[in-house]
C-alpha cells in the first residue's frame, strides 16, 4: 500500500479529533450518517482514503461542524502561514499594517474575527470551558 497523503492524513487527523472531542465513537458516527461503515470511517481517519465532498458534508453535519473546519492545510511554519496570506491578500482584502498587525476590510471577516476575540475573552476570563471554546470555533459558520 502507498503512503498516504499528507492533506488525507491531516484532514483524517480532524476527524478524528473532532469526533472523540464530541465523545463518540467511529461505529455511532458511521451509524449516525448512515451509507457509510466503520471500516470506511476508520480508513478515512487514518489518512489511508478521502472520502468524498457529499460524505465529508454528512460526517460534519453529524458532528455538528463546519466541513471547513477540518484541517487540510498542513500550515506548521510561520513561512507557511505567511505565504498562505500572502495568497490570500487580494482575494480577502487583507491588508498589513506597519505595527505587524493585519487588517480585514472586508465586514464579514471583520466580524468574524470580532467574534472569534469575544470568543477567548470569554475562555480567559473563565465564562467557557476550552471544550466549549474549541466547539464554538469547529461550529462556527455551520
Amino acid at each position: 500500500m502507498s503512503e498516504p497523503k499528507h492533506s488525507n492524513v491531516l484532514l483524517g487527523n480532524s476527524i478524528r479529533e473532532i469526533r472523540l472531542r464530541r465523545g463518540l465513537t467511529q461505529r455511532e458516527v458511521s451509524e449516525a450518517i448512515g451509507g457509510i461503515s466503520e471500516s470506511a470511517l476508520r480508513s478515512y481517519e487514518l489518512g489511508e482514503r478521502r472520502p468524498k465532498q457529499n460524505t465529508l458534508e454528512r460526517i460534519a453535519e453529524t458532528l455538528d461542524v463546519a466541513p471547513a473546519c477540518f484541517d487540510t492545510y498542513g500550515i506548521e511554519r510561520y513561512d507557511e502561514l505567511v505565504h498562505a496570506l500572502f495568497l490570500s491578500e487580494e482575494a480577502f482584502s487583507i491588508k498589513p499594517c506597519a505595527d505587524g498587525s493585519i487588517r480585514f476590510t472586508d465586514e464579514t471577516i471583520q466580524s468574524c474575527v470580532c467574534t472569534w476575540w469575544s470568543w477567548k475573552e470569554f475562555l480567559k476570563e473563565g465564562k467557557i470551558t476550552r471544550e466549549e471554546y474549541e466547539n464554538r470555533k469547529d461550529s462556527f459558520l455551520r
